[in-house]
This record gives C-alpha cells, sequence and structure tokens, in this order.
C-alpha cells in the first residue's frame, strides 16, 4: 500500500481541536478557538472578579480566553470560600440554640467568604496588570487588494509575449478613535500611575479562508492583532483634544505559492481598421476568469486603459468611447514626443462579460506607420482574491467577533504595462473552417455512438483543457424524441487558443439521442459533432494555421469519442437503431410530433388534446 501526502492551504482553525468554526479569540494570546475552548467569562465569575471591558461599544461584551489565559479562581480560593458559605449557614442554625456562638460562627464564615474573593480579585488584578489598554474604535473601511502586474509585447516579427509579476498583497483599514476611548483611557490611568501614552489594544484582525501567505514583517500570520500607543493621536491628548482621531494601518503581504496561469490574464491585441486609409487603429481586450473553478474572479471594472503613441499621428478624430487626449513627453514637436489617448472607468456590457473581450477603435488625422510602435498600461479590478482568502473578520480588543460593519471588500487589480510593434500589423481578414456552404449542408458533421451526456461532455471538455481555454459550457434543456423512450440532447462548448498574437476561437455543437430502457441513465445513443474555428489572419502562413487547427480539434474530438463509445461498448450497451429514411414509421412519428408540439406551444392545441393525440400517434406510428 502507497501513502501519498498532498500538500493542502492552510487554514485557521481552533488552536485545541482543530475545528475549522472559529467564535471567538483569546484576548490575551489571540488563539482562535471554537465555542468549546475559547470560552467567556461566567456571569458569576465576571461580578467576582470585575469587568475587562467599559464604555460604550463593549459595556456588555463578556472577555473571551483560553485555558492557559482565563482569570479563573483557583481550587484553594473555592474550598476557602465554600467553607466560609457553609459557616455562615451553621452559624443562621446555631443562632436558633445560642446568640453569641451563632454570631461567631456567623462572622467567622463571612470572614472566610471574604477572604477568598478578596485573594481571587487580587489574582486577577495580578493576571490584568499586563494586559493593554483595551479601546473600541469605530471601523470606517477595510480593503484587501491583491496586484498581479503582467507585461506584454509584440516584437516587430510578430511573437507576443506575456509574463507575470509575484502577486503583492495590502491590507488597509481605516478606524476611528472617539470620545468613548478617550474616556477608557482615562479610566485606565486611574487604576496605574501612568503616562497617557501608553499602549493598547484594538481587537484583532482573522483573514479567512484557504490562505498561503509569505510571513511578512508587517504580516506575520493570518492572526493579526491592532496594537499601538496612545501617544501617536491627538484625541488623547491632555490638553486640547480632538474630537476623534484617524488611525489609518496599511500592511502589505506575498503569497508563498504564486497562482497557476497558463496563458496571461489578459491580452491587448492591435489591429490596423480595413478600408481607414490606415488611419484607425483596433485595440483588443480579452481577459479570462482567474482563480480555481469554484470561486471565479469576474471581471468588475478597467479602471484605465492609456495608449501612447507618436505624435506624428495627429490628434485623434473618432473614439469609440469618451477619451481623453493629452500629449505626454516635450511640447508636442520632436521624434520622442509621444502623446496619449486613454479611457477610464469602463464598465462591461453583460455581452462583453459573457464575451470576455471588449474593442476600442481610435482614428487618427494622419497615416499609421508600419515601424510605429505604441506603449501603454491597463488597470481592471476583479472581484475576488488570488490567495484564497474569503473574506476578513475583526474581533474588539475583548475576543468577541464584530458585527457592528459592513464587511471587507477584497478585489484583485490586473496592471499591464505593455509595448507593442506594429511591424507585424497589417490589414487582416478572417477565415472561418468549414466554408458557410459545408455548414449549412451539415456535410462536416461526423457522428459517433456515444451517449450525449454530462460525462461524455465532461470527458471532451478534460481532453481540450490541455491546449486550449474553455470559454464556456452550455447545456440546452433535453427534449423528447421520435419515438418513447427517446431523448434529445444539445451541448454548445466555446475557447479559444493563442498562437501568436492573434487568437483562434473555436466553437463545438453536440447533439444527440439517448435511449432509455427504464432506467435513468440511458442505455445507448448516439452523438453528432459540429466544429467551426475561426481566426483572424495577415498572411498565407497565419490561414493555414487555422486550418491545420480544425483537423486538430476535429482529430482531438474523434479520438476521445471513438475511446469513449469503446468503452461503453466494453459495457454492453446496446446502440440504438435510427431511422435513415423518410418513410420509416419512426420518421413519420418525429413529424407528427413536431407539429404537435408547435400546435401546443403556439395555444393552439389544450394539453389534453395534446396529450390524446401524441398517445394517438405514438400507437399509429411507434414500434
Amino acid at each position: 500500500m502507497k501513502t501519498e501526502f498532498k500538500p493542502r492551504v492552510p487554514q485557521v482553525r481552533c488552536w485545541k481541536c482543530g475545528k475549522l468554526q472559529i467564535t471567538a479569540l483569546c484576548h490575551h494570546c489571540w488563539r482562535p478557538g471554537c465555542a468549546k475552548h475559547v470560552v467567556s467569562v461566567p456571569g458569576w465569575a465576571r461580578r467576582l472578579l470585575g469587568r475587562e471591558g467599559a464604555g460604550r461599544g463593549p459595556e456588555n461584551d463578556h472577555s473571551y480566553h483560553c485555558k492557559k489565559c482565563g482569570h479563573a479562581v483557583t481550587r484553594p480560593q473555592l474550598v476557602l470560600g465554600g467553607l466560609g458559605a457553609i459557616a455562615v449557614v451553621a452559624g443562621l442554625i446555631v443562632l436558633l440554640l445560642s446568640l453569641a456562638a451563632g454570631l461567631a460562627v456567623v462572622l467567622a464564615g463571612v470572614l472566610l467568604t471574604g477572604s477568598a474573593c478578596l485573594a481571587a480579585r487580587r489574582r486577577a488584578a495580578r493576571g490584568r496588570a499586563a494586559v493593554p489598554l483595551l479601546l473600541h474604535p469605530k471601523i470606517n473601511d477595510l480593503r484587501l487588494t491583491e496586484t498581479l502586474g503582467v507585461d506584454i509585447s509584440l516584437a516587430p516579427e510578430g511573437s507576443y509575449q506575456t509574463s507575470l509579476r509575484p502577486v503583492e498583497g495590502t491590507i488597509s483599514m481605516d478606524l476611528v478613535f472617539g470620545q468613548p476611548d478617550r474616556d477608557r483611557l482615562d479610566r485606565y490611568l486611574g487604576k496605574r500611575a501612568l503616562g497617557r501614552d501608553t499602549r493598547f489594544s484594538a481587537g484583532c484582525l482573522l483573514l479567512q479562508g484557504q490562505v498561503d501567505l509569505e510571513p511578512q514583517p508587517d504580516l506575520p500570520d493570518r492572526v493579526y492583532p491592532l496594537t499601538g500607543t496612545t501617544g501617536a493621536y491627538p484625541v488623547f491628548r491632555a490638553e486640547d483634544p480632538h474630537a476623534s482621531s484617524s488611525w489609518r494601518m496599511e500592511r502589505s503581504y506575498r503569497l508563498h505559492r504564486e497562482p497557476r496561469i497558463r496563458q496571461g490574464p489578459v491580452w491587448v491585441t492591435p489591429s490596423l481598421v480595413p478600408e481607414s486609409d490606415r488611419r484607425a487603429l483596433e485595440l483588443d481586450i480579452q481577459w479570462v476568469d482567474l482563480g480555481p473553478r469554484d470561486k471565479r474572479l469576474s471581471l468588475d471594472v478597467i479602471e484605465l486603459i492609456r495608449i501612447k503613441y507618436p505624435v506624428t499621428w495627429g490628434n485623434v478624430e473618432l473614439a469609440s468611447q469618451r477619451a481623453i487626449q493629452s500629449v505626454t513627453a516635450g511640447d508636442g514637436r520632436g521624434a520622442d514626443a509621444m502623446r496619449s489617448v486613454e479611457w477610464r472607468q469602463l464598465v462591461p456590457s453583460d455581452e462583453q462579460r459573457e464575451a470576455r473581450r471588449l474593442t476600442l477603435m481610435v482614428r487618427f488625422e494622419a497615416q499609421i506607420e508600419s515601424e510605429d510602435l505604441i506603449s501603454g498600461r491597463l488597470e481592471a479590478v476583479m472581484k475576488g482574491g488570488l490567495s484564497g482568502v474569503d473574506g476578513a473578520r475583526l474581533y474588539s480588543s475583548l475576543g468577541r467577533r464584530r458585527d457592528d460593519w459592513r464587511g471587507a471588500t477584497i478585489r484583485t487589480r490586473i496592471e499591464a504595462d505593455f509595448r507593442l510593434s506594429l511591424a507585424s500589423i497589417r490589414y487582416q481578414d478572417v477565415r472561418i473552417v468549414p466554408e458557410r456552404e459545408t455548414r449549412e449542408d451539415d456535410s462536416n458533421a461526423e457522428e459517433f455512438r456515444v451517449i450525449p451526456d454530462d460525462q461524455m461532455v465532461i470527458k471532451l471538455t478534460n481532453a481540450l483543457s490541455e491546449n486550449y481555454y474553455v470559454k464556456r459550457v452550455i447545456e440546452h434543456p433535453p427534449r423528447s424524441g421520435g419515438r418513447a423512450n427517446h431523448m434529445q440532447r444539445y451541448w454548445d462548448i466555446a475557447g479559444r487558443r493563442y498562437e501568436g498574437v492573434y487568437p483562434i476561437e473555436f466553437h463545438m455543437v453536440l447533439t444527440g439521442e439517448e435511449i432509455h430502457k427504464g432506467g435513468i441513465r440511458a442505455a445507448a445513443g448516439t452523438t453528432r459533432v459540429q466544429i467551426v474555428v475561426q481566426g483572424a489572419y495577415t498572411d498565407d502562413e497565419m490561414k493555414d494555421r487555422i486550418d491545420q487547427e480544425w483537423k486538430g480539434l476535429h482529430a482531438l474530438t474523434k479520438e476521445t469519442l471513438e475511446g469513449l463509445a469503446g468503452q461503453e461498448r466494453g459495457r454492453n450497451r446496446s446502440d440504438a437503431p435510427r431511422d435513415t429514411d423518410p418513410a420509416q414509421p419512426g420518421s413519420r412519428l418525429l413529424k407528427r410530433l413536431g407539429k404537435l408540439d408547435e400546435a401546443f406551444l403556439e395555444g393552439r392545441l389544450s394539453r389534453e388534446q395534446y396529450e390524446d393525440m401524441k398517445a394517438r400517434a405514438e400507437q399509429e406510428f411507434g414500434d
């Protein structure tokens, strides 16, 4: 037996039992714990030992402790207090017999109980002596921003390269100290002979999820105490204090392992617009959804797209969306002078989000020369984090989870710097394989003896994912077939692959029929596959590459589905008969049922009429 250990990204767990359900933190050592291993001080102990928190906010909160840090009453103190209580009760009984003896016993019991309480309070006070000032600031904002840098280049010979920089994360917080926190400092100093510049604790930050961070001096762990000194904030000054003081804190971190991104997260592809007299430039922006499959990061907004171009191109005459133009170097003259045009706060439409593509067009006064070079920057924001952070929780200085704020904002920024040569960019055309006539007569579709179910689609998309980016997989609702126990299925798969600077798109349509024999799963079936490949080209080599891509996709699909068909035959699944002759009863039944469906959907038949006529048709033409 072979045992294999696979590394798992750590998560914050209970310090004692390892549970993921963190209910509170110990406010002394900040150990996270479940409801069993980090507990609050009981009410009787709180009244006996005194409260640790006061003032508006935590006045009703209990303090939370782990077993090692709890202000528990020791056994000798409990025994002493218990003996005192027993003595008081016994003294009350003795009072019935002898007044003097009863009073003496009651007094002894009171003294024992009082000394036990006093010893417990003194022990608790010694334990709290090292505890800093406990504050409860207002939470204005908490943001986690992870930045992925990208460098994009297009060489004069046409090679397109994308390189990624390490992910850099930043946690920024905005907390506000007010009058209640100043009052807490005054009470704290009244019990201690300290100056107004003293240590404080404002709680703790905990990062949720499978977060694999590299320890940094600013952020050594996923549980980060919020501490500081009061002397840095005007609200705590003895004279002329402010009404409130803001505490803006920023911490940086890096990932222990960089995310696996096979291709670049974003592409910037330039092209010359046909029939524009070489005066119009089109910029194609494409992106992918980052992150694991169950936690995809979707694009929220493109904050900035800036293009720097030679001043010889002249002013911008027309832009696809509102743009800002400026001179960025020199006075707008000379060989090194550059101008820029930029777009800000572009929110993709639903159609653009689905296609993961946005196209911008700019028309200039003068012509664009082939030896020219453009550069620029793209800044986009995605919802979620690459590190696996699901959220951030804040805990009060007493260890209780705070729910009096709106929650953390987690975003991923894509900052791409690009430098693109236009030497390899020429007027382009689009090649679609197969030709339109072939697509319309359905002659390129191939049929396989494979059940068109989800298992087949999973097998095929897994094979495609080795070399292609699969953008979408759509299953259309199944429909009843031409015979009883026959079900028609329809699947739509789309994706792309990059060869150089231009993407090659593919669209795959899978249709078929399942045959059921009383079970939940189909017993047999057939699948027809039609593949269409589309790409832009500027020369014969690129055009041939699109043709070869169609052949490669066709071969991969054929190999995958024929292998799956062999597995189904190995399980002794019977093939479903198919009617090819239009004169056969099955074809006539299919035609009849199609007309009945159409009439029912248009409201020309009631439900009862439809069911009656369908049953008669199946009886007449069925097997």
